[in-house]
């Protein structure tokens, strides 16, 4: 039920040496994967008729992600992606799966042309290819953490989005591992076999993130990156304080697009891994504090408004931040 990739990059025409690269090309994979995986589950909820769900699965690429990768987009690339937004939506919406999937699948293609561009020198090193599962694994932590509580699953839509993660992951993982130490390579797959298996059970998040963090610990060998420890709540509450900092500077510097960004790593990269644990203390603040970082300060900057508007913004989000972080210590 996943979206077919051929991953055929040299099959196009246009030489990826004669585009922009990515200013950080694992970050900019491990957010098309995103996508992909989303829209995998969408499929599968079109598929088995649940409408409701394929929509919020659709919703995420592009009002969350696209933002995320736009500025490493060619302009071609950009029409492109938002022309497949567009079509995907209105297929899904007229409940046509097999116009859906037509659709995926144009997706797709252009996923692996934005994917193309990276230099063929980074794609084809080992050390690339083991970050970028790396990265995904920890996506697929964050939404396994949130979607399973107590042996059952708690959050049907992060439940999903881990599978897909985790299947995104492994065919990586399949295109990559001949180029991998045997061993390494190896105890890769057997970790991705257990979580997989795991995932199937609804095991104590526990448990799978801990075959996932086996998975990681052997790819940091190949990449030669130590496994960062746990940043813990404390660090994420900091790294979003300072970037909404940054994001009301350049706001004010009159850099929306830099803002926009800020705002965007506050989220995606810190947000998430407090979701689980606030909506335990206090679901009301977690849901305000996702909808403000994810939509509501972003669309400020979409409107243009006003330097100090955007500031009193920021002060109040803050503000909520620290009644969270008090709830979490």
């Amino acid at each position: 039920m996943t979206i077919r990739s051929g991953f055929l990059l040299l099959t196009f025409a246009l030489s990826a040496s004669a585009l922009a690269a990515p200013r950080d090309a694992v970050t900019f994979v491990g957010v098309l994967e995103q996508m992909r995986g989303h829209y995998d589950a969408m499929l599968l909820n079109v598929q088995t008729g649940n409408q409701e769900l394929a929509l919020k699965h659709a919703s995420h690429p592009a009002n969350e992600l696209y933002d995320a990768v736009k500025a490493d987009l060619t302009p071609d690339l950009r029409a492109r992606f938002l022309k497949d937004f567009q079509g995907i939506n209105a297929a899904l919406k007229a409940n046509k799966p097999q116009a859906v999937q037509a659709a995926l699948t144009g997706f797709s293609a252009n996923v692996d042309q934005a994917i193309a561009t990276i230099p063929a020198v980074t794609r084809n090193d080992p050390k690339y290819g083991a970050r970028v599962i790396s990265t995904i694994l920890g996506n697929t932590k964050t939404e396994y953490s949130g979607g399973v509580s107590g042996g059952k699953v708690s959050n049907l839509t992060e439940y999903q989005d881990a599978r897909f993660y985790l299947a995104r992951a492994t065919g990586w993982l399949t295109r990559y591992q001949t180029k991998f130490p045997a061993d390494q390579g190896g105890q890769t797959a057997a970790a991705l076999r257990q979580a997989k298996a795991l995932l199937a059970a609804q095991a104590d998040a526990r448990l799978f993130n801990a075959q996932l963090d086996r998975a990681r610990t052997e790819l940091s060998e190949i990449s030669g990156d130590p496994l960062a420890p746990s940043r813990g709540p404390m660090a994420d509450f900091a790294s979003i304080e300072t970037l909404l900092t940054t994001a009301r500077q350049h706001y004010t510097g009159g850099m929306t697009d830099a803002a926009n960004e800020a705002v965007i790593s506050a989220y995606l990269d810190h947000y998430e891994q407090l979701e689980a644990p606030l909506a335990v203390k206090n679901k009301t603040l977690e849901l305000k504090l996702e909808e403000t970082l994810k939509n509501g300060l972003r669309e400020l900057i979409r409107q243009r408004v006003t330097p100090a508007r955007f500031s009193a913004a920021i002060d109040a989000t803050l503000k909520e931040l620290k009644t969270a972080r008090g709830l979490l210590q």
